[in-house]
C-alpha cells in the first residue's frame, strides 16, 4: 500500500500504566538499535491489519515502551522536518512538549535541508505520529488511574495533554495540503480499487484503546480529590481542540462530500456525529455524581477519515 518503512508499534491492550517506564525506555541509549522481537501475534481484526498495513505500521510482541518511545523519536524528528520556519524554529512547538512529556530530548537537525515531502509522504508520516501520541496518551490516562496519590493522577493527565495537543498538531501538519491534491492523490488510495472499501480511523485498534481509556478516566474521576478539577478541565479542553483540527480537516478536505465510511452521508456530518457519540468518554457515570465537571459530557475525540 506504501513503500513508507516499516514504523513498529505494540499492539495497544499491552501498553504500560505508568510514564516512568517510558522514561526509563527514554533513558536508554540503544534504543535506536535494538530489533524488534517478531514473535507471532494472535489473529487480528481484519479491518485493523488493513488500516495498519495502509500506514506501513506493523504489531510486534516485544516490550511495549521501548517500542513506542522509538516510535515517538522517530516520528516526532521526521514530522518536524516538514514544520519549521526559515529560521529553524517550529510552527507546531507542541510537538516539543510532548516530546518532553515522554522523557525524549528533540532531536538536533544538522542535515541539509530537505526536499519538500510529497503529498502522500505527509499524509502518511502525520498520521503515524498521530498513532505513537495517541499511544502515549493512553499510557498517561493509565497512570492517571492507578497513580497512588493526587499529584501522580495529575501528571498522568498533564501528560496525556500535552500528548493530545500534539496531536491536534499533527492533524494539522498532515493535512496542509492542497484540497485538489487530497481529491487527486490521497482519497483514490484509501477507495477501491487502491483501498478496502469503507476504509475509517474507526478501524484503528489505537483509536479504540483511547477511547476506552478515556472512559475509563470519566468512570473514575467523581472518586479523585476535588484538586484535580483544573487538570480534568484541561483535559476536556484540549480534548476540544483535537476534535476542532479533524473537524477542519475533514470539512477542508471533503466538506459536503460522501464519507468513505458512510457512502453518500456528508463526511464532516459524519466526523461531528461519530465524535458527539462518544461524548461520554470523559463523562461515563451517572449525572447525580457528586463531582460532576461542567461541561465535560460535551467532549469527545474521535478519529475518522
Amino acid at each position: 500500500m506504501t513503500s513508507e518503512s516499516v514504523l513498529w508499534l505494540a499492539p495497544p491492550q499491552h501498553l504500560p500504566h505508568d510514564l516512568a517506564t517510558l522514561r526509563e525506555a527514554a533513558d536508554r541509549l540503544d534504543r535506536h538499535h535494538t530489533p524488534p522481537d517478531h514473535r507471532r501475534l494472535p489473529e487480528r481484526d481484519p479491518r485493523e491489519a488493513a488500516f495498519d498495513e495502509y500506514f506501513a505500521v506493523a504489531r510486534c510482541a516485544c516490550a511495549p515502551a521501548p517500542l513506542l518511545i522509538g516510535a515517538l523519536d522517530d516520528t516526532l524528528a521526521t514530522v518536524r522536518a516538514f514544520c519549521r520556519h526559515p529560521d529553524g524554529s517550529l510552527t507546531e512547538p507542541d510537538l516539543d512538549l510532548a516530546a518532553h512529556a515522554a522523557g525524549l530530548t528533540p532531536r538536533a537537525d544538522n542535515s541539509e535541508p530537505r526536499t519538500r515531502a510529497t503529498v502522500r509522504q505527509r499524509w502518511i508520516q502525520g498520521h503515524r505520529l498521530f498513532f505513537a501520541l495517541t499511544q502515549a496518551t493512553v499510557v498517561a490516562l493509565r497512570h492517571a488511574l492507578r497513580a497512588p496519590s493526587p499529584a501522580g493522577c495529575a501528571l498522568g493527565l498533564e501528560s496525556a495533554a500535552h500528548f493530545l495537543r500534539a496531536s491536534a498538531s499533527a492533524l494539522r501538519i498532515t493535512a496542509s495540503f492542497d484540497a485538489q491534491d487530497y481529491h487527486d492523490t490521497v482519497r483514490p488510495s484509501m477507495s477501491p480499487p487502491q483501498g478496502p472499501r469503507g476504509f475509517s480511523g474507526l478501524w484503528s485498534a489505537d483509536h479504540r484503546v483511547l477511547v476506552q481509556s478515556l472512559r475509563g478516566w470519566g468512570m473514575a474521576a467523581p472518586a479523585k480529590p476535588s484538586t484535580l478539577r483544573p487538570a480534568h478541565q484541561r483535559l476536556v479542553e484540549v480534548l476540544t481542540d483535537v476534535h476542532d483540527a479533524h473537524v477542519g480537516v475533514c470539512s477542508r478536505f471533503v466538506g459536503s462530500g460522501p464519507s468513505l465510511l458512510r457512502g453518500a452521508e456528508p463526511g464532516a456530518q459524519v466526523l461531528d456525529r461519530l465524535c458527539r457519540r462518544r461524548r461520554t468518554a470523559l463523562d461515563a457515570a451517572p449525572a447525580a455524581r457528586p463531582m460532576q465537571l461542567p461541561n465535560a459530557r460535551d467532549e469527545n475525540l474521535t478519529l475518522h477519515h
